[in-house]
């Protein structure tokens, strides 16, 4: 293919190509058009030399859709709109409507860039709401509006082949009127031929794919303006159809990395304890073990260790120089008859110590929950999320009061990282379950959920990050998410809405040529101003941190 077919091809066929893509001459080349219209229609003229100014005037405009037919045609692509319109100006000319025919294509070129210009501007409109965020994260949205595909959705392409379907149909009935439209309604071949070249030019898809992408990357934008990134508006529509998500509530609602908050020892003094307690948790994964671990400066005598045991979600046993230790919750003391005093607790979550069967001490580990986030399970099931499960490395006891501070109905405890996955595996293969794993960390890949959902300003393999100070907004994002597929939706009825008025309006006689293109151009621009409803607050299910 030539580079001028190329330039050609992308101009009369692809509304959605960049601006750069058009000519620059090409509104001079409207204008000259236009000119050599009016005066074929002030000035008298023999009919040859009136028909030959309009031709002229019809290559001058849309010589390039010619090039670009020749090449779509190579390529079997037999109903892009740049063949249609080549074809029906074609015929009007040869059945005696050269007017309407030299217009039609004046206005088709004219509706293309005029098109093509409201969509970069709407594009740069919505890239704009990212404005205020950081660089990496400007960085990361513009990266990802910037892969092909960012912005289609399996919704858009459902519709592009509805849009395919009905235009073949429709060129079906075009060609059937007129052939018997003359024997129907005793119109003339001339007038029946006319009226369905109108027919196939008001069912061309081109004003009813326009929008999408700018819906797409609106939405999408404006869910990075509140901190909840999609990869792509296929990941963002995925996300509307999520009726299971899993919090690991390490890093999301508690702390990622605890800390040492109190030590008490009645029997040892302060550095002999925490020499103790720091060897008992070197070999665990534990979120407590980690918050011992950075709170110990001294060396290891790891020869001292052995028979080491994890008690997931509860503490450690182990021995230390052969005495039996074991660092554990309450609860745990609890459950195997073993009593450990209570006096004194501080805010967090306290660990035991005996050596020997005998207490010797506690330490504290902050535990801090995020009270604003009692309102996030309610805003997940608002957004269509049925099923929130909170998952915790705590004990069943504490997992329990936090799931119940947090108001999640299902929470299961001393999880660590292996049955965390597992678990997020058999929900999300049983049943019809669409399920997101939102998490901050703890894995270098992807779980089995269908999205991978990462509290963080990076993410690898996530499907979506959401800035750690932006997590309530996951609920908005997934509205967004909604709102962006109900706007395509709204959309493309429209446009099939004003499709069918103009097929109805041709097949009576009551319209033209160019005001049917001149119409779907209008249909075309409504959607892409439609589309900035994305970004309106208003249109969505009332949140508590929807941004005003």
């Amino acid at each position: 293919m030539s580079p001028e077919r190329k330039r050609a091809k992308h101009s009369a066929d692809k509304p959605e190509s960049k601006q750069g893509s058009f000519e620059i001459a090409l509104p001079i080349r409207i204008g000259i058009a236009l000119v050599l219209v009016i005066i074929s229609a002030l000035f008298k003229m023999p009919v040859l030399v009136r028909t030959f100014l309009l031709i002229i005037s019809a290559v001058t405009a849309g010589y390039d859709i010619f090039l670009s037919a020749v090449d779509t045609i190579a390529e079997k692509q037999f109903f892009s709109p740049g063949i249609v319109v080549l074809f029906s100006a074609v015929l009007a000319f040869v059945t005696g409507y050269a007017m309407e025919a030299a217009v039609m294509v004046i206005v088709f070129q004219a509706s293309k860039y005029l098109i093509n210009f409201i969509r970069q501007k709407a594009i740069r409109s919505a890239r704009s709401l990212v404005d205020y965020q950081d660089e990496d994260i400007r960085g990361r949205i513009d990266e990802i509006l910037s892969a092909e595909g960012a912005g289609k959705m399996k919704l858009q392409q459902s519709i592009e082949s509805s849009a395919v379907f009905v235009l073949r149909i429709l060129l079906i009935v075009a060609v059937l009127y007129a052939l018997i439209g003359p024997f129907l309604s005793g119109i003339s071949y001339r007038v029946s031929i006319h009226r369905a070249l109108m027919i196939m030019l008001a069912a061309s898809p081109v004003s009813v794919c326009v929008s999408f992408p700018v819906v797409a990357i609106s939405g999408l934008c404006f869910s990075g303006r509140n901190g909840v990134i999609f990869n792509s508006a296929e990941v963002m529509e995925q996300s509307t159809e999520l009726n299971v998500a899993l919090f690991d509530k390490a890093g999301v609602f508690a702390e990622e990395a605890p800390h040492v908050i109190g030590l008490q020892s009645d029997v040892l003094d302060k550095k002999t304890f925490l020499n103790f307690l720091a060897h008992a948790v070197y070999y665990s994964d534990q979120p407590f073990a980690k918050a011992i671990s950075d709170y110990y400066t001294q060396e290891y005598r790891l020869e001292l260790i052995s028979n080491f045991e994890d008690i997931p979600g509860s503490g450690v046993s182990l021995e230390i120089g052969q005495a039996p230790v074991v660092l554990a919750t309450k609860s745990y003391f609890d459950s195997i008859d073993v009593s450990v005093p209570e006096r004194g607790l501080s805010d967090g979550i306290a660990y035991y110590m005996t050596i020997a069967g005998r207490y010797v001490g506690r330490v504290v580990i902050s535990s801090e929950i995020n009270q604003e986030a009692e309102r996030l399970v309610e805003e997940m099931i608002a957004a269509g999320v049925s099923r929130n499960i909170l998952l915790t490395e705590d004990g069943n006891e504490q997992s329990q009061a936090t799931a119940d501070a947090l108001h999640f109905t299902e929470v299961v405890g001393e999880c660590d990282m292996d049955k965390k996955l597992r678990l997020i595996s058999d929900i999300s293969q049983a049943g019809q379950n669409q399920t997101a794993f939102i998490y901050a960390n703890g894995i270098e890949g992807h779980s089995a959920a269908d999205l991978d959902i990462r509290i963080s300003r990076k993410g690898k393999y996530a499907d979506a990050i959401v800035l750690p100070e932006s997590y309530l907004n996951i609920p908005m994002g997934i509205q967004i998410s909604h709102r962006t597929k109900e706007l395509i939706s709204e959309n493309a009825i429209f446009v099939f809405v004003v499709k069918a008025i103009l097929v109805f309006l041709s097949i009576i006689g009551y319209s033209n040529l160019w005001f049917v293109v001149f119409m779907d151009t209008v249909a075309a621009l409504a959607t892409l101003l439609n589309a900035i409803r994305v970004t309106t607050p208003s249109m969505l299910k009332k949140s508590a941190h929807t941004e005003e």
